[in-house]
């Protein structure tokens, strides 16, 4: 039984449906399998924080949701930059992470990996 899942949202703006996916499978995962759930956006993933993006709305309510159900949310630092964003540019609702030092961490922690 996996008791613990790291969800990694890679999916970018262009992609909400994906990244839809990802917040309703980590939501899933805590209330209705009682798993400890951790999530992380990755890559492009991070497109999905910014201000000025059409879905940011959207994107600020359910990382709220996520927040409400015991939820760890983080974004890849090194991503944002590598894609040529500040942290200026995203909204302030995640914690900042490297993203491969969280994904040993929580491999280590005994977390399953789980990605969209």
């Amino acid at each position: 039984m996996v008791n613990k899942v790291f969800v990694i949202c890679t999916s970018g703006r262009e992609d909400i449906n994906n990244t839809n996916m990802a917040v309703s499978f980590a939501l899933g995962a805590r209330k209705n399998a009682g798993a400890e759930v951790s999530f992380m956006f990755l890559g492009r993933g991070v497109e999905n924080l910014l201000k000025d993006a059409a879905t940011a709305q959207q994107m600020e309510n359910m990382i709220k949701s996520m927040e409400d159900a015991g939820i760890d949310v983080t974004y890849c630092g090194v991503s944002l930059k590598n894609l040529g964003f500040s942290k200026d540019m995203v909204m302030q609702i995640a914690s900042e992470v490297m993203g491969g030092v969280q994904t040993v961490k929580k491999i280590e922690e005994g977390y399953a990996v789980v990605t969209f």
